[in-house]
């Protein structure tokens, strides 16, 4: 009985050996990182303004992103996928606040309304340039 205890690692030394093999892993480049799914989280290097006005966004997803791609290819066909879920969940939160009056929350729902429209633009643009990826 021991001898099984001896040859078991403790349980925070497999921990450590795991994310020290996951350490090594992102180290030779396993783990790819790509332009869109750079977030930039201090506040002083963000640029509001990169890109001109038509660039401008007022919601937080990134439904340009090459991610949703392949989420809205995994997902089974009768699962509801939803590239602007932040959005949708921000919209939700205004209208359990403000329950009385829905017109206050009318900012949120034009965001909404932005991000699908900017997701479906891209997922058009793509069928028309014959980028496959999206099920078709």
């Amino acid at each position: 009985m021991s001898d099984n205890a001896q040859s078991r690692p403790a349980q925070g030394e497999s921990k450590s050996m795991i994310s020290q093999s996951q350490l090594a892993s992102n180290q030779t480049g396993s783990m790819s990182s790509l332009e869109s799914d750079k977030v930039e989280k201090d506040v002083s290097k963000v640029d509001f303004t990169e890109g001109g006005v038509e660039k401008f966004k007022f919601y937080p997803d990134n439904p340009q992103s090459h991610r949703h791609k392949y989420k809205w290819t995994m997902k089974e066909a009768s699962k509801f996928y939803d590239p602007c879920e932040e959005s949708r969940i921000a919209s939700m939160n205004c209208l359990y606040r403000n329950q009385d009056d829905k017109y206050v929350c009318q900012e949120f729902f034009d965001a909404y309304r932005e991000c699908r429209k900017d997701f479906f633009k891209k997922k058009r643009k793509d069928r028309v340039e014959g980028q496959k990826g999206w099920g078709w």
